[in-house]
């Protein structure tokens, strides 16, 4: 598996995990901010490997 699969998998998994409805609002933020974190990687890995270009 590569890097941006693996980055994908993980913003799946947050996507879906912080829509849980038991989760404290303080570990929904945290969650949030490594989602676009998360996110912030995959359109800096689209835009190495695919150019300036890529929209993600």
């Amino acid at each position: 598996m590569n890097k941006y699969r693996k980055l994908q998998t993980i913003m799946h998994a947050l996507q879906y995990y912080i829509t849980r409805p038991d989760a404290d609002p303080k570990d929904i933020e945290q969650e949030k901010a490594l989602l676009e974190k998360t996110k912030e990687d995959i359109r800096t890995l689209k835009s190495k490997w695919y150019g300036g270009g890529a929209k993600g």
